[in-house]
């Protein structure tokens, strides 16, 4: 396959959230986007296999209780991941948007 017939890889955006942005990210997943499923990341390399509400993710990342989440959400016609972890008492989301194709 040439490079010309590659497909083309999705961009990814990030963003460090404090306290505040983080509240304001919740409720505008709350209000705008429907949210398919939010999965707990308990420690490096492990995801639950649990999925959980939004409210109960939210709550789990602002306490500490969980290392990230991956959201996964349709927005505006197009599904989107957001990966969040927690590190240096912020936490960095990575945004990808999902194409399937």
């Amino acid at each position: 396959m040439s490079a010309e017939q590659q497909p083309k890889l999705p961009e990814l955006h990030q963003a460090d959230l404090d306290a505040d942005t983080l509240e304001a990210y919740f409720r505008d997943l709350n209000e705008c986007a429907d949210v398919f499923a939010v999965i707990p990341k308990m420690g490096p390399g492990y995801i639950s296999p649990a999925v959980v509400e939004l409210t109960s993710g939210y709550e789990l990342i602002r306490s500490g209780q969980v290392r990230g989440l991956q959201i996964r959400y349709g927005y505006e016609g197009s599904e989107w991941w957001d990966t969040l972890i927690v590190r240096d008492g912020t936490v960095r989301m990575t945004r990808i948007e999902q194409t399937f194709s």
